[in-house]
């Protein structure tokens, strides 16, 4: 097989999204730091989420 097509996802199916507005100054100090990381933006996000969430729950 030479492509792994996918049936078209229903809103339903799809992981939800996270979103925010904030100044260009910011936006581009977090996009400079994603490139520090070698990752995406949303990769970095995701990863700082994840580790907000992890010191949260330890006691």
């Amino acid at each position: 097989m030479l492509l792994n097509v996918t049936k078209k996802q229903t809103k339903s199916e799809v992981d939800p999204t996270l979103q925010a507005r904030v100044n260009k100054d910011l936006f581009n100090q977090f996009t400079k730091l994603a490139e520090d990381y070698k990752c995406s933006n949303a990769e970095l996000l995701r990863a700082l989420i994840k580790d907000c969430l992890k010191r949260y729950q330890k006691p």
